[in-house]
């Protein structure tokens, strides 16, 4: 695996142990592995971009799971995991969607700027049929990533802040659930494009109001979105997205359990754990 210590990376790392599964993680030296040892997996010490002088052994595994987030490295990691023989797993994301109501596993992907390098690179992995292209949503859950500020802002008794006017839907998939779908293709070696949805298809300010009564939701229009986040990610941020995966749910016998709203309070609990933990 590649970026075990990362958000995504991390709960697939867990859920794959959960599942008995050994792991081997490339890990950053100054990076903080203590969790990883504890769920006993292999620390193999190194940077992405050092990864072809590893040479022989990187070969033997059944699986190579690519989840960490690195543009200017995606390449290295393909070219030398992709090639050994086992299995391989890339991590997209719904972005290569761009913006669609109607989208699925098979329909062509038309990226959003800020997703556009990914595509290029999905294209590089679906050239073996050995190979897999998963898609999560926008992931939430955990210690949260996307929308930590969100939860930040109302145990701080914040307004929760949102690009636009709060209208538009996010594809979204919950940390636990898109770790499953993880172990789900790689016990199945399921090749191809996964889609990591689940049933979230409220609005971004609906999502934002559920997360306590007396939440306040501060909106703002697509121009203050853009100036504040710049315009690639201002308009991933406002962009309206409902994207299937009903054709990964058959495929693989895959359903998440959880949608945004009706897992406030596991979110709440979760997110005040890791935010104890951190300090």
């Amino acid at each position: 695996m590649t970026g075990a210590t990362g958000y995504i990376g991390g709960a697939v790392a867990s859920e794959l142990r959960h599942h008995g599964h050994e792991v081997t993680a490339l890990v950053r030296p100054e990076s903080e592995a203590r969790h990883l040892r504890d769920l006993g997996v292999v620390i193999l010490a190194g940077d992405l971009d050092a990864l072809p002088s590893f040479g022989d052994a990187l070969n033997d595994y059944d699986t190579y799971i690519h989840t960490a987030f690195a543009p200017q490295l995606d390449r290295t990691a393909i070219d030398t995991l992709a090639s050994r023989g086992g299995h391989f797993i890339y991590t997209s994301g719904v972005w290569s969607c761009g913006h669609t109501t109607t989208a699925d596993e098979t329909t062509p992907p038309a990226p959003l700027p800020i997703s556009a390098w990914r595509v290029e690179n999905e294209k590089l992995v679906l050239q073996s049929p050995s190979r897999t292209v998963i898609r999560p949503g926008c992931v939430y859950g955990g210690k949260q990533s996307l929308l930590a500020g969100w939860f930040a802002a109302v145990d701080q008794n914040q307004p929760v802040e949102i690009a636009g006017d709060g209208s538009n839907r996010w594809a979204m998939i919950e940390l636990h659930d898109l770790a499953q779908c993880y172990v789900a293709i790689a016990e199945q070696h399921a090749p191809g494009i996964v889609h990591a949805t689940d049933d979230t298809h409220e609005t971004v300010i609906t999502c934002a109001r559920a997360l306590a009564a007396n939440v306040t939701v501060k909106t703002s229009s697509a121009e203050e979105a853009r100036a504040k986040f710049g315009d690639a990610f201002a308009e991933a941020l406002l962009v309206d997205q409902i994207v299937s995966s009903n054709i990964t749910r058959e495929r693989l016998g895959w359903t998440p359990k959880r949608t945004f709203i009706n897992s406030i309070n596991e979110q709440w609990v979760e997110w005040r754990e890791s935010q104890s933990t951190a300090r």
